[in-house]
């Protein structure tokens, strides 16, 4: 399971790098004043044009201008095939580091384990591949599943007088967040009056969540809740809840980057309870994650360097608060 092997290779950072030199090596610890002049840095992102890796793309080049080296972007616009194509193209065009955002936990695992043999390495970012890398830098899904499905069992499980009943949305099956958070949900919602009716992926896409939580409330007028796997798409899924006027007994459950866009959405009541992990703060650790690679860090023991994202969960109601989300 890729939850075992992540447990395995993280390094306890915490929420931030400041932590980050005491676990290097002491023959390859980053010195604030490298100059990283001239170095080359290749981002492919599942898609640009989204909040998500827009923000992160913002801080990573924010570093590159501050330390002198180059970011390069190379955007599949949500083709896999096209995103495979560009890894071996970026491989071929040997960066010192290269920056992924895998859609699932297999597609590009092969291409990761190449380009750390010829000597690139790998950034991953938000999203984890079985193949471990140089770095990770991204949520804790185990840790997210479980809270949101502790929540559920609370809002919906045995005492609530609701049904029990829930609908998960992934935006891919396969992908690292929604292999863990899955996992880590079952897990709690074993033992208590939880039944999960449905399971089924958007492609990330708003209209197609939309459409499946359309025809799971045809089938169980009495769903309890959804739990969406990006507050993208599951804005879609909350758009379907209030066109049946079920807004108030139904809770809508996302994770996301908590932008300014994920707290309008709480707002309009499209979102009940999303757990953010920042990707603002993302791509700062990101960037300074660079910075460290391109200067050579490296853990003691040789497993790979990563940095949790801290949480934010961002509530309607009395708890609200806009603050915790970020504005591009």
């Amino acid at each position: 399971m890729l939850h075992t092997l992540n447990s395995k290779m993280k390094t306890a950072i915490g929420g931030a790098l400041v932590g980050a030199f005491a676990l290097l090596a002491p023959a390859t610890q980053a010195s604030a004043d490298a100059d990283l002049t001239g170095k080359k840095v290749i981002f492919v992102p599942i898609t640009m044009g989204i909040s998500l890796t827009e923000g992160w793309a913002r801080r990573m080049r924010e570093h590159a201008e501050t330390s002198g080296y180059t970011v390069d972007i190379r955007d599949a616009a949500f083709n896999t095939g096209a995103m495979a194509e560009l890894l071996a193209k970026a491989i071929s065009d040997k960066p010192d580091v290269i920056v992924v955002h895998n859609p699932t936990v297999q597609l590009l695992a092969r291409q990761i384990k190449q380009a750390e043999a010829e000597g690139i390495k790998v950034l991953q970012l938000n999203l984890q591949s079985n193949q471990p890398s140089s770095a990770f830098v991204g949520a804790n899904w185990d840790r997210i599943g479980r809270e949101i499905a502790e929540d559920i069992v609370k809002e919906c499980g045995e005492g609530s007088g609701k049904s029990g009943k829930v609908a998960i949305i992934p935006g891919q099956l396969t992908a690292a967040d929604s292999v863990m958070m899955n996992a880590a949900a079952m897990k709690v919602f074993e033992g208590h009056k939880i039944e999960v009716v449905s399971n089924q992926a958007s492609d990330w896409e708003p209209e197609k969540a939309r459409q499946i939580t359309a025809t799971v409330l045809q089938q169980h007028p009495d769903l309890c809740a959804i739990f969406g796997h990006w507050d993208v798409h599951t804005m879609g899924a909350g758009n379907a809840v209030k066109d049946a006027g079920l807004a108030d007994n139904v809770m809508v459950y996302a994770t996301g980057g908590g932008d300014d866009v994920a707290c309008k959405a709480v707002e309009d009541k499209v979102l009940d309870r999303v757990w953010s992990y920042d990707a603002d703060g993302q791509g700062r650790d990101a960037g300074t994650m660079i910075d460290l690679l391109l200067q050579g860090a490296v853990t003691a023991d040789g497993s790979m360097l990563s940095v949790e994202s801290p949480m934010k969960i961002i509530k309607a109601g009395d708890s609200y608060d806009a603050s915790l989300c970020w504005k591009m």
